[in-house]
């Protein structure tokens, strides 16, 4: 297993500590209103029919919604007072450090599958191509 692999796994099996995290800051009463309005557009973002990457393409569609999770914790983890952000952190069972590497581990994984994606394009044009190329050659010498 790489590194790569290894993350995302780590991610994955974090999910529920993210959602821990997710719904007590949104239930704390200490948490501002302008912070839950983030959390609230990273969640309508996540639920919402219109994507960047639609989740009705398998494991890119359900990375860019954790993405976009974690960047909406990360902004507001940032910007609530440290006592209040470390005791959330605590009782979820995550540490910053922990969040930037998950967002790291997700961001890097959806490049990989975007770039297997473009080469995975890329050769099927090129099969097509030579297909068609041959088709062709071969039609022409039929006419000769």
């Amino acid at each position: 297993m790489n590194d790569q692999e290894d993350g995302i796994i780590k991610l994955i099996r974090k999910i529920p500590n993210y959602a821990k995290l997710l719904l007590a800051l949104y239930q704390d009463k200490e948490v501002p209103a302008k912070q839950k309005t983030i959390l609230s557009a990273g969640i309508a973002y996540s639920v919402s029919p219109i994507e960047l990457i639609p989740g009705i393409i398998p494991v890119a569609g359900q990375l860019d919604n954790i993405i976009v999770m974690l960047w909406s914790l990360k902004k507001v983890l940032k910007r609530i007072d440290p006592e209040l952000r470390d005791r959330h952190l605590e009782n979820a069972g995550i540490t910053m450090e922990d969040l930037e590497a998950d967002s790291k581990a997700a961001k890097e994984t959806l490049k990989a599958i975007g770039n297997g994606a473009v080469k995975l394009a890329v050769n099927g044009a090129k099969i097509a191509g030579y297909t068609a190329l041959g088709l062709g050659r071969r039609l022409f010498r039929k006419k000769d």
